[in-house]
């Protein structure tokens, strides 16, 4: 017998003029794992947020437990049992790993006081389970890697014991290790009577887990799964509306450099990693692969100066650099395209034009100094077309963009930068099957053009679709470099977990809040 939690009732919803959801039904049983899948841009989000209370629909009907609700804040979902963690980390960067937890539910005594004791120590269960350490109960949520911050929320969000966990793109910031942690925990907690949305573009975590699995496309319900029925075929083909088939990459031959473009000698910055070598040569895509905490994002902050050097020499093109700042890395010709885009890369209150010729202004002013809007919008025009950037106008607000979308407005500046370098961290997360390989050709088409290519990225496919050589690195160590035409995951793999004795203990996935 299955208990309906939650269901909808013709959902529709537009911005601007443009519809993202269209009569769209769907409901959730108590207990059940139901998987939403969609490409960019199908609406997938947008219904989320409706479900959680932070948007509310134009039309149609939510019933919660059989009640029609419509809930006017999160606040109002969240007391009925509603928790959302969104793809994007949300939380107050500034307040402790605990405080976050506890934000607006503090467990108070007698006389209003905070009872932190008891509140730590029910927290310190909540992180464990999630494979995290107490230590970090402390430590500011600023201070840990955005995968670790994801990690929190979750648990957060388990903690309340909700009646309905929505999880937006959970894993796509999270090793392997502590996604099988997150499935264990949705496993258990299905069991025991909450329903979870699980939304995804990850085929393996929605074929793994997913009871049953809605997919949207262009915001309408097109079709619905039951685990047994779900194959990656058929939900690639409903998602798309067309087969694509799988891309074998090929290789751009690159020519090693006499003198490379860039050469790291013994980089080291004490507590993130130490003792890193390597060279880039112009024309080549090079790979590096390291579980949460390996200190991959800080070797790249390093190098365009936005991180310390505690010894150890950056050259470019043979030449010692000290950067100061990645303004200074992009007039070398150096651009950087980070893991959170939207904290540390978009504008969120300015259009996709603005986004797009942010830093840009050499090129698009006229003699007086003035912005030529006819340029910049010529400009802009020509990267909406060659990244295919599907947009109602340049003036669209870049958080109405889908995330798939967002990131191409992101690759589309760093190229207008005419960089010689170009680092590229976690270029595909949270992006569909269909935008992934746009982005994975244009990948390819830039290494084809003589630009060097630094791509550090969670997805191992990815890593040995596109690398030429492969870098891997362990708890901030250099620990192996690998032929990307010859390699193999489970090679990878080995070196990035490290002994079985060391896999053993990693098992736990004993995270102190180290950044990536």
């Amino acid at each position: 017998m299955t208990t309906e939690l939650l269901s909808l009732h013709r959902i529709s919803k537009s911005f601007d003029g443009a519809s993202a959801l269209m009569d769209v039904n769907l409901t959730i049983n108590e207990g059940e794992i139901h998987c939403i899948v969609g490409e960019n841009g199908a609406g997938k989000s947008t219904l989320m947020k409706i479900v959680a209370g932070v948007l509310h629909p134009d039309n149609g009907i939510i019933k919660f437990k059989g009640e029609s609700v419509r809930f006017k804040n999160p606040k109002e979902a969240s007391d009925l049992g509603v928790s959302i963690v969104f793809q994007e980390p949300m939380f107050f960067p500034f307040l402790s790993v605990l405080e976050n937890i506890y934000f607006g539910d503090e467990l108070l005594g007698k006389f209003n006081e905070i009872r932190w004791k008891q509140m730590a120590d029910i927290a310190k269960n909540a992180l464990l389970n999630m494979g995290l350490h107490e230590d970090i109960l402390k430590k500011p949520m600023s201070s840990l890697s955005i995968g670790t911050q994801q990690l929190v929320l979750i648990a957060r969000a388990i903690h309340k014991k909700s009646k309905l966990l929505i999880l937006d793109e959970p894993t796509s910031i999270l090793s392997n290790a502590e996604s099988d942690i997150l499935f264990r925990q949705i496993e258990t907690l299905s069991k025991n009577g909450l329903a979870v949305l699980y939304i995804s573009h990850r085929m393996d975590d929605i074929l793994g887990i997913g009871q049953r699995i809605s997919v949207l496309r262009d915001g309408k319900l097109v079709n619905e799964f039951s685990r047994e029925e779900a194959n990656r075929d058929n939900l690639v083909v409903a998602m798309s509306g067309r087969i694509l088939s799988s891309i074998e990459y090929n290789k751009n031959s690159y020519v090693k450099s006499e003198i490379p473009l860039i050469e790291v000698k013994n980089l080291t910055n004490f507590g993130s990693f130490e003792n890193i070598s390597f060279s880039l040569s112009a024309g080549e895509i090079l790979g590096i692969y390291g579980l949460v905490g390996s200190g991959r994002s800080e070797v790249a902050r390093a190098i365009i100066g936005e991180d310390d050097i505690s010894s150890g020499v950056v050259l470019f093109e043979g030449i010692e650099i000290k950067l100061k700042n990645c303004a200074e890395a992009m007039k070398l010709g150096i651009t950087y395209s980070p893991e959170d885009r939207r904290r540390q890369a978009l504008f969120p209150n300015r259009n996709l034009r603005e986004n797009i010729t942010a830093g840009l202004f050499q090129k698009i002013k006229n003699k007086l100094g003035i912005i030529n809007s006819n340029i910049e919008e010529k400009i802009v025009n020509k990267q909406i077309a060659d990244l295919n950037i599907k947009t109602e106008s340049q003036a669209t607000l870049i958080l109405n963009l889908s995330g798939g979308n967002q990131q191409k407005a992101m690759l589309s500046r760093g190229i207008l930068h005419q960089p010689k370098v170009l680092i590229l961290d976690e270029p595909t997360r949270g992006i569909d099957v269909g935008t992934k390989v746009e982005i994975h050709n244009l990948i390819n088409n830039l290494a084809k053009q003589n630009i060097g290519i630094i791509m550090i990225s969670s997805d191992l496919p990815e890593i040995l679709a596109l690398s030429d050589r492969i870098l891997i690195m362990r708890e901030g160590k250099l620990v192996g470099e690998m032929n990307g035409k010859t390699s193999s995951e489970i090679e990878i793999l080995h070196l990035a977990l490290g002994s079985e004795q060391e896999n053993n203990k990693e098992s736990d996935v004993n995270i102190k809040g180290d950044n990536r």
